[in-house]
């Protein structure tokens, strides 16, 4: 550890536990469920294939609630596949384990296709009538939901060939990705090390040592520029063909689509935005003359403003930070982020392998959300922390909504997580008394 972090910072143990899961890859469990969720699986499409549009209130809530079922099932076994192998992709028992439940979650989708389209294909004024059925209320906004990619879904042989090519179209891409920067190593003061403790130089009031930690990122990613370029690519040529035969009119329809927004909406979010660049010129020309620069650089973009006071957390700190700004907020909000840490929802070190970034899994409605993190002990740490427990708190509560509508879109997930971040640096804002630390934090 103390080769890939120079200083410790008590997060070097904190590794989530997968037991609520499964027990480990070779846990019997694993098949044994995938297994059965193909045989369920098998009998939903017996009882139910070409009858959704003429099953009643009643009969539709109990396909729903089947198919509900199986798909929490078969994403248990993919979410313990998925989580272990991000603590370590360099692990060929956790790759092989991963293509396996990927391969076999891809037949298993490929026998429950035919229920959303079947949904899909429902006449309108039927669709309603069901939706407005109080028996059906609970899942009201996933048949809603549903509804709306009418448009661009294709006969169920051609969604089969999609499902069954995308284990080795996008998601094969994406996994070779992330395999390949987390083995990649970056040249930094005579070191190797990777990505994440060298992104930490970069907000480091050391302008030299900026310089040398921008310098490493980019050229440890000139290493790979082939390869990550052909991937790029790659997935743009793939997600270009898909949107082509799904008739979406324009490359970022089907994102907005399921964030449960509108192209024009999210076009008009773009357009006030990028007519105020201004704004962002003139903050970045003030923080040059607090910083006493006669050039501001791309190195210089997370440079502190100069304070006494430390921006070094260890993990018992940055805990009891974020938990201090949610209890101030409501006690229920402390109350479930506790949770994570009690009970080893969060893995926090960096380790060889391990995914870059940070993010939380929401799982299972059975189970709990995952955290995973890159901890160094930085301020940025200590949002990062509060951002993904914002998640998790959200996730955590939703799961009463059940699978099927547990997931919220990004355009609201985001606002959860952006949240927790706000309510922390709230609190560490007011309990600074230090006007110079105040502005530093601001900045």
């Amino acid at each position: 550890m103390t080769d890939l972090v120079a200083e410790l910072t008590g997060a070097e143990n904190i590794a989530w536990n997968l037991g609520d899961l499964y027990a480990g890859t070779d846990d019997p469990a694993l098949m044994r469920d995938m297994d059965d969720a193909d045989t369920r699986a098998d009998a939903l499409g017996a009882e139910f294939r070409g009858r959704i549009a003429s099953l009643s209130a009643d009969g539709l809530k109990m396909a729903l609630g089947e198919y509900e079922a199986i798909y929490e099932q078969v994403s248990k076994v993919a979410s313990f596949a998925q989580l272990q192998w991000t603590t370590n992709t360099n692990e060929r028992t956790y790759g092989a384990l991963l293509q396996k439940i990927m391969e076999r979650v891809s037949k298993l989708q490929q026998k429950l296709v035919f229920f959303e389209l079947e949904w899909a294909a429902v006449p309108d004024e039927r669709a309603n009538q069901l939706i407005a059925d109080p028996t059906l209320s609970h899942y009201k906004h996933y048949l809603e939901a549903a509804l709306r990619y009418r448009p661009h879904l294709l006969t169920e042989p051609e969604e089969k060939i999609l499902t069954e090519k995308d284990v080795t179209g996008a998601s094969a891409w994406q996994r070779f990705f992330d395999e390949t920067l987390g083995a990649a190593r970056y040249e930094f003061k005579g070191e190797k090390k990777p990505l994440e403790p060298i992104l930490k130089e970069l907000y480091t009031p050391d302008r030299d040592n900026r310089k040398a930690a921008a310098a490493a990122v980019t050229g440890g990613l000139k290493n790979n520029l082939r390869t990550m370029t052909y991937v790029c690519n790659t997935l743009l040529a793939d997600k270009a063909s898909n949107d082509a035969l799904r008739h979406y009119p324009s490359w970022i329809s089907s994102r907005n689509l399921s964030n449960e927004a509108t192209d024009s909406a999210v076009q008009s979010l773009v357009d006030a935005v990028t007519s105020r660049y201004d704004i962002v010129a003139r903050y970045y020309n003030l923080k040059r003359e607090l910083l006493g620069l006669d050039a501001l650089y791309d190195y210089d973009r997370y440079a502190p403003l100069p304070t006494k006071t430390s921006s070094r957390f260890t993990w018992e700190e940055a805990r009891d930070t974020v938990l201090r700004g949610y209890e101030k907020f409501d006690p229920r909000m402390a109350e479930v982020a506790s949770l994570f840490f009690e009970k080893n929802w969060i893995d926090a070190p960096i380790r060889p392998g391990k995914r870059g970034g940070a993010f939380s899994a929401s799982v299972v409605p059975s189970v709990h959300p995952y955290i995973l993190m890159n901890f160094v002990g930085t301020a940025r740490d200590v949002s990062t922390l509060a951002h993904e427990l914002g998640h998790g708190i959200h996730q955590y509560l939703s799961r009463e909504r059940g699978m099927l509508q547990m997931n919220t879109p990004l355009t609201t997930a985001e606002m959860a997580s952006t949240f927790g971040e706000m309510l922390v640096f709230t609190d560490l804002l007011e309990r600074e008394p230090d006007p110079q630390a105040r502005l530093a934090m601001v900045a």
